[in-house]
């Protein structure tokens, strides 16, 4: 199979089912801005101020209107990242279709990885720190470190629906001890129960684990409102073309994206102290 027979809409959208199907983070964002991504553009999210609620009766039954101003913010697509391989046409002749597939896979993976690493040290580098009353060395105090970023979402005036808890492995580990909370609802029949990357519903949390969070050697959390985290991406550009040096096909490609942090205050993390 020669990739001058290919379409490159088809290896675009390939690459894209790969990303989505595999993203932590950008699957989990706020992607209603996707729109017109393109290399060196921004999009402009229109905002509000609070409207103020008036006493009409205090004010002698009269009123007075208020300005309103657009509290709008940018989201640039400012990450450029691209791919670019040779499929040997020996190689293609032995491998055939499943050599391609292979390579468009690990494409696709190291699309999310990128994405992923990104969006997450934007909400770690955005949001609040929480200090917990105890860090989380064990099952109880992993769970109250939970407790305690839900708390700040509730004292922020954060929707209960749509919050997302995101965890490394050093914290799922604390959580999968097997006389954790987590652990003895997970044995009711009612519940989804350990599955993929998802643990289920905690104290209002959708909770995912995902090691493309910034730390990786010690316990690291981060809750958020899906509403908070705008996100916007596409394959620019995929291109096939004869390898000018050796017998084979080259395929390349480039992927563009923006992030946004929309509301630092509807983000809050969890890291222990690096021993």
């Amino acid at each position: 199979m020669a990739i001058t027979n290919a379409i490159p809409e088809i290896w675009s959208a390939k690459i894209l089912e790969e990303f989505r199907q595999k993203a932590i983070f950008a699957g989990l964002a706020n992607r209603e801005y996707e729109g017109e991504a393109k290399q060196g553009s921004s999009v402009h999210i229109t905002g509000i101020s609070p409207i103020i609620i008036k006493d009409y009766k205090a004010a002698g039954r009269v009123t007075n209107p208020d300005e309103v101003t657009d509290t709008g913010i940018i989201l640039p697509i400012d990450n450029e990242k691209s791919f670019d391989f040779i499929v040997d046409d020996i190689d293609a002749a032995q491998a055939k279709p499943r050599l391609l597939n292979a390579y468009s896979k690990s494409a696709g993976e190291g699309l999310v990885e990128d994405a992923d690493k990104t969006l997450a040290a934007l909400l770690i580098a955005q949001g609040t720190a929480v200090t917990p009353a105890a860090p989380a060395t064990d099952g109880a105090t992993a769970w109250n470190v939970i407790r305690d970023i839900k708390k700040a979402m509730a004292k922020a005036k954060v929707p209960a629906s749509e919050r997302v808890l995101i965890f490394n492995a050093e914290f799922a580990a604390l959580l999968d001890e097997n006389d954790s909370k987590l652990m003895k609802a997970n044995e009711s029949a009612t519940t989804a129960g350990l599955r993929n990357a998802s643990y289920g519903k905690i104290l209002t949390f959708d909770t995912y684990e995902s090691e493309n969070l910034p730390q990786v050697t010690v316990p690291q959390v981060v809750g958020f409102h899906r509403s908070a985290l705008a996100y916007a991406s596409q394959i620019d550009k995929t291109e096939a073309m004869r390898a000018q040096s050796k017998f084979g096909d080259r395929l390349r490609g480039l992927h563009v994206y923006g992030a946004k942090n929309l509301r630092p205050d509807a983000v809050f993390h969890w890291t222990a102290a690096v021993v």
